[in-house]
């Protein structure tokens, strides 16, 4: 039942965000097309072993939500430095990626560049490494952890 709301609820904000609204009618109509949405859907394929592209689909919200965590944490850092009271260690970090192919790499690389204290320099996948700037670079084999860790709990699910 609970993956059911999750599932109108996820939609329903899907529509929102499309329609840059909040208006009472909106939501309203949202709603109803989500339930709609979800009802027909269990209807026509009833719940049973997820297939690949049901199970990447199902690490979508910890992706957008895991990126959004990532965007606030990088800008309240950035804001930090811009003011003083922030690191002043910036510098090039090399992160070794893994040869999961160019869709996994690219969405990596792009999910990275939202936060504004990363800038991604350079993705090799040849070399199998992706150069990124960072505003504290002081350890750079932290970068490092807090990027594979990043990968593993929000991308790779989706972008295997």
């Amino acid at each position: 039942m609970s993956a059911v709301v999750l599932r109108v609820v996820m939609l329903t904000t899907v529509y929102l965000l499309a329609l840059t609204s909040l208006r009472p009618g909106d939501v309203v109509v949202g709603l109803v097309l989500a339930t709609l949405l979800v009802l027909v859907a269990r209807r026509i394929r009833p719940p049973g072993p997820a297939s690949p592209l049901g199970r990447r689909l199902a690490g979508v919200p910890a992706l957008v939500g895991g990126t959004l965590v990532d965007l606030v944490v990088g800008t309240w850092q950035t804001a930090a430095c811009l003011v003083g009271r922030g690191p002043t260690a910036a510098g090039l970090v090399e992160v070794p990626i893994p040869r999961s192919g160019p869709a996994s790499a690219a969405a990596w690389g792009v999910r990275v560049g939202f936060v504004p204290d990363t800038v991604v320099v350079e993705i090799d996948e040849e070399r199998g490494r992706m150069l990124l700037h960072v505003l504290d670079a002081h350890d750079p084999a932290a970068v490092v952890a807090a990027q594979h860790d990043s990968y593993r709990r929000r991308q790779r699910r989706v972008f295997p």
